[in-house]
Parts: structure tokens; sequence; C-alpha cells
């Protein structure tokens, strides 16, 4: 490899772009514009030329993150117990799963404590690990590449920097930073969200309207929940949720979110575009409780659903499973029933047009084409048919989210057509016992 190696010619140029573009304080800060290249070029150098290891029967690239985190040593000098902290700060890291995001991790841990250089330095004068872990027309596996090397990282150490280095949450997906969004609200015993868990992150996908966070303009559907309290949400909470919240015991609740879209710039987030569309949600839709209730009209460019006839509802009290279903027809239906409209039924028999979203339930009237009824799912408790009945269905929604609801209501339909009344009832069945989850 030439001593002038192209890519180490690159990474001078972007520590003299970094100078170039510093702020007023002397630090180089995250929005400096040459920031990102100059990571990159940083971790191309730590990844190039890495030799794979095994045997004839089964090999695996080593992974640069592997070196580094065992490079820690008991120098007693400042740097190296900079670095050492740097390591233990990493592998703490919740939200990282990857070592790659471990890599740019660290590297954004020691830009901001000039500790970056320590592992190299240790590293070219350890000639046999050198030869084990790197090819030898590599950078750090040459002998003269690796000095430059070195030396260009012990220039980078004088360099201030200003990096919130608490910012990891998509550094496995990409260097882009999310803009992060950190709320103390005020205690209470539920932050009023629903949240769906893809690839071990939580987003947001419904915010109930007079909640706390819906109180917050800034937090929007989409939005992922990255913090609760100090406890960092992934798939291993997802059932503890509630009692995140809970054991405040009276003190204020902290967020931590992590925005899709920024408020500067209004550009999304493309790491949470991705897991947006994975749960099938517009990314071009981002919208808080004030939004949340819809337009109250169907959309002439949105599919028709289920043609059914909403018979009407009936109020079924504090329990809300599948037996109550046979309970509130016959309520609803009672020939003893002098009035169709009374304090615990309403009867309506409308022709309507039953929609089953991502989200919840959507009931149009087919002549108006008004939304009569809108329910998540988070809402709904249970969904059937009537016994010996089955052209008769219904499902039951509570006054809030199910698990804390107090009180049920069974909204009836009736279809001549068996096989629909079937394949919505699936539907709607698959939709609330998705991982959606109250906080």
């Amino acid at each position: 490899m030439s001593v002038n190696d192209p890519l180490l010619k690159d990474l001078k140029g972007s520590v003299l772009g970094l100078i170039e573009n510093i702020n007023g304080n002397c630090f180089i800060l995250d929005s400096n514009v040459g920031l990102i290249e100059f990571c990159i070029l940083i971790e191309k150098v730590f990844s190039y030329g890495l030799n794979a290891q095994g045997n004839f029967v089964f090999t695996r690239q080593t992974e640069a993150w592997s070196w580094l985190e065992s490079s820690v040593n008991n120098d007693n000098d400042i740097a190296s117990f900079k670095y050492s902290s740097a390591v233990k700060f990493v592998k703490q890291e919740e939200c990282l799963s990857t070592n790659k995001g471990r890599l740019r991790a660290l590297i954004r841990y020691c830009l901001n404590d000039g500790c970056l250089y320590v592992p190299v330095k240790h590293f070219v004068r350890d000639s046999k690990s050198k030869a084990i872990i790197y090819k030898q027309n590599s950078i750090l596996g040459d002998e003269i590449l690796s000095e430059i090397f070195l030396s260009v990282l012990l220039q980078v150490s004088k360099i201030k920097f200003k990096l919130d280095a608490s910012n990891t949450s998509f550094l496995d997906y990409t260097w882009d930073l999310p803009e992060v969004l950190k709320l103390e609200l005020v205690p209470c015993k539920s932050l009023g969200i629903s949240v769906s868990f893809v690839q071990e992150k939580a987003l947001i996908v419904h915010i109930q309207s007079s909640s706390v966070l819906a109180e917050n303009a800034n937090v929007c559907v989409g939005d992922v929940l990255d913090s609760l309290n100090g406890v960092h949400i992934c798939s291993s909470v997802k059932g503890k949720l509630n009692s995140i919240v809970r054991n405040s015991r009276g003190q204020p609740v902290l967020v931590k979110i992590v925005k899709v879209r920024n408020s500067k710039t209004n550009d999304l987030f493309s790491p949470i575009v991705a897991l947006m569309k994975q749960l099938k949600l517009d990314p071009g839709i981002s919208f808080n409780s004030s939004q949340d209730k819809g337009s109250g009209r169907k959309n002439k460019n949105s599919s028709t659903g289920f043609s059914a006839k909403y018979v009407g509802s009936s109020y079924i009290g504090m329990l809300g499973n599948t037996r109550q279903i046979d309970i509130a027809y016959k309520n609803l239906l009672s020939p003893f029933r002098q009035s169709e409209t009374d304090k615990e039924r309403k009867i309506v028999k409308k022709f309507v047009n039953i929609e089953i979203g991502e989200l919840g339930v959507k009931v149009y009237d087919c002549e108006t084409s008004q939304v009569i009824l809108q329910h998540s799912f988070m809402e709904i408790s249970a969904c059937g048919s009537v016994t010996l009945m089955p052209n008769y269905f219904a499902y039951i929604v509570g006054d809030g989210y199910c698990d804390v609801a107090t009180d049920f209501t069974c909204h009836i339909f009736y279809s001549k057509d068996i096989d629909l009344v079937f394949t919505l009832l699936q539907s709607i069945g698959q939709g609330f016992r998705r991982t959606h989850y109250a906080v």
C-alpha cells in the first residue's frame, strides 16, 4: 500500500474541514457540516482490512469493536482512564444491539474526551496483534500507515468536541442523528399513548386526546419512545410500561422521545420512516392528539371496507368479554322495550361501511360518508357473533384503553353474508391482538 493512502488523505482533509467550520466557542458540535464525513472516514480506517477468524469449517469476520473493547489497559494517565470510561459507557448502552453501533458510539465518546488515539497507540506497537487482526495491506496492518493514522488521531485529540453522546439510539442504522426530545411531565398514572414494537423500537401509533403527552404538540405518531424514567424501552419491557410510570410515585415522569420529523428542517428521519412502513403507517403523515380524531368525513379515494347494517349499541357495564355480546343483543332488540333509545341502548339501523385500519376501526354512514364510530384497537376488548344468530356480530369498546376501562359498550351489526362476518371479525381480532401497548 502506498504511503500516500487515499483514505488517509481524505481523513487529513476532513480534519482541516472540521477546523474551518468550528463554531465561535471553539467547539465542534453535532451541527458541524463536516462531522459525519469525518466520523465515517474514522470508521472506515478501523473496519478496513480486518482478517477473518476461525478454521476451515467456520470463519467469521473480525469486527473493530472487538479489539477496541479489549484494548483497555492499566496505564495511570488521564487519557487511558478516559478511554476505559468510554468503553464502559458504550457497553452500558442498551439501545445498541450491533458492534457497528457500538464502534460508532465509542468514536463519539472518545472524540468528546480526546482519547481516540489511546487504543491505536498501544496497537501499533503490538506487531503480533496487528498481524492477527489486520491484513498487511490495510492502514492499521501497515507499519508506516498505522503510525500516520496515530499522528492524525493525536492531532484530533487537541480539538475540542462537544457532541451529544447520549444520542445513540439509531447508531446501529446510521451516522445521521435524529432530533431528541427530553420531557419532564407532571406526575401521572398513564401517558395516554399506544406503542407498537418493531426491531426493538417502540413506535408511537396512537396518542389519546387530553393525555399528558397530547398536551405537548411536539410529540406525534411515528415518534419513538426511547426511554421512560431512565429505563430504555425495548421489547423486553413491553409488559412493564405502565408499572415503570407508576413506580415514579408522585414524582415527575421523565420521557425521552426520538422524533421522526425534525422540527427545524421538517425532514423525516429515514430509519424511523422504514420502521413506520413495516407497521403500514403513512410516513408522510405525522399527527398529534389534536388530529387523531380524523376529519369526520370519508376520503373519496379510500377503500369501501365491509358493507353491513349498524343495528345499534348497548351499554353492558363493567365487563367487556365476549360473553356480553349475547346479553347486549338481547338488551338491544328486546321486544319488551318500548323506547328505541334509553340510557342503556340506542337502536340505529343504518347501512354502513366498516373499515379496519392498522390502528383501529372506522364506521362510515353510507348515505352521508360521515364517520359515526371510530375506535382504536386499544379501546376494543372483544369481538364476536351472536350465538345461534351468526349474521349478527359485534365488538365491545371501553371508556378508555380496555385494560383500564371501567364501562363498556357493545356495538352490534348485521350482514347477510356469513363469510364476510367471519372475515371482518378475524380482521378486528388480529388488530387488537397486535403488539400495541398502552403507556
